[in-house]
């Protein structure tokens, strides 16, 4: 009793989520079940400002993480900013995952009046062996929150899915809704989790040439190591490249896309919460850990001794065999397959009978 009342008095809270892109989209199930918790709360989320227009339309109120003098709640400080003091005392509950060791920004945040503080690891210390997901929730199951959750889904807003409208039609000059529209994105905020650029060559020529589909080549800032291999990629193939492009807007491009092919990265997770039928290709990570778990999702990884592997190996990896093993054939098969279950009922007959090949590989 004294659980529910507690639960029933919070009118205000407040999710801190720094992090990558990837990071801020596993955590948007700790969203929704703060949205079921406390459905008469107005719930504010902080995060990087670049991610928040993702979820304009999900919250009460977008918080910028670079508000001044937040920096100070990090410290031993006698005192706070006016910009600080008065923002904090407001809310109710404030769930927190973001960096704080010692707790002293959980701490900093009591002595502003904030009454009830989660503090939530941002990422695990040890090996886990579940979604990254079910251990971020864990700190609200143990103050008694209801932890059921579902995968994120990010929903475009109709402005965001009218300048997708636009950018199909003059820039791909795109009017046949028949025609499938590939979306690749080759690289990843690690260069350790990325699948060999040349690969990607090939099999963007395959799609192009065999399957006879456009293809959107996705470049971010995390990409600049690969500016002239993409330049070059897309001189020689045609390619349409979205690049920098805001990422509400690139959501909304996603979402018109018919399947998106991908690393370990941000921009897969949120090709899946879009819903456009994924193939997620991971080497060194491991995906049952952070693949996101949209039901349009497939993961390829090789069976190598040493894959998956703990961050401080993959750093100091200089082969990695793990993703240098999965040859073009078998990213071939899986995108077929990917294809088969959810995008067409037909399938010229030399693509089927690749589908029926086996290797020591996992699609699932």
């Amino acid at each position: 009793m004294e659980g529910e009342k507690r639960l029933s008095s919070v009118k205000n809270v407040l999710l801190i989520r720094n992090g990558a892109l990837g990071d801020f989209i596993v955590t948007l199930p700790v969203l929704t079940c703060l949205k079921k918790s406390f459905p008469q709360a107005r719930i504010t989320v902080m995060a990087n400002p670049y991610y928040l227009p993702l979820i304009k339309n999900q919250v009460d109120v977008l918080l910028p993480n670079d508000i001044p003098g937040l920096h100070t709640l990090y410290t031993y400080a006698e005192d706070f900013p006016e910009t600080v003091k008065r923002l904090f005392p407001k809310f109710d509950l404030v769930i927190s995952y973001s960096p704080d060791p010692n707790g002293c920004f959980a701490n900093n945040l009591k002595r502003l009046g904030v009454p009830w503080v989660i503090k939530g690891s941002p990422f695990p210390t040890q090996p886990i062996f579940s979604s990254i997901t079910e251990f971020l929730l864990t700190p609200l199951k143990a103050e008694g929150i209801s932890t059921r959750w579902d995968p994120p889904n990010i929903l475009p807003t109709r402005e965001d899915q009218k300048f997708a409208q636009e950018f199909f039609q003059s820039t791909l000059n795109y009017h046949d809704e028949n025609k499938e529209i590939i979306a690749i994105h080759p690289g990843s905020g690690n260069a350790k989790k990325c699948w060999p650029v040349k690969k990607f060559v090939e099999l963007i020529k395959w799609i192009k040439n065999d399957f006879k589909a456009k293809v959107l080549l996705i470049v971010g800032p995390a990409e600049n190591r690969l500016k002239e291999q993409i330049k070059k990629l897309s001189e020689e193939n045609d390619l349409f490249i979205v690049r920098n492009f805001p990422l509400n807007h690139l959501a909304a491009i996603l979402q018109k896309c018919q399947v998106y092919l991908g690393n370990d990265s941000g921009i897969t997770h949120l090709a899946a919460a879009v819903g456009v039928p994924t193939l997620a290709i991971f080497g060194p990570t491991d995906f049952r850990v952070w693949g996101p778990k949209n039901k349009k999702v497939k993961f390829l990884s090789s069976f190598y001794t040493c894959a998956p592997c703990v961050p401080e190996k993959m750093a100091k990896c200089e082969h990695l065999f793990c993703l240098e093993s999965l040859t073009v054939d078998k990213v071939k098969k899986s995108f077929l397959n990917l294809y088969f279950q959810f995008c067409s009922s037909f399938l010229p007959i030399n693509y089927t009978n690749l589908i029926k090949e086996r290797g020591n590989y996992v699609s699932r």
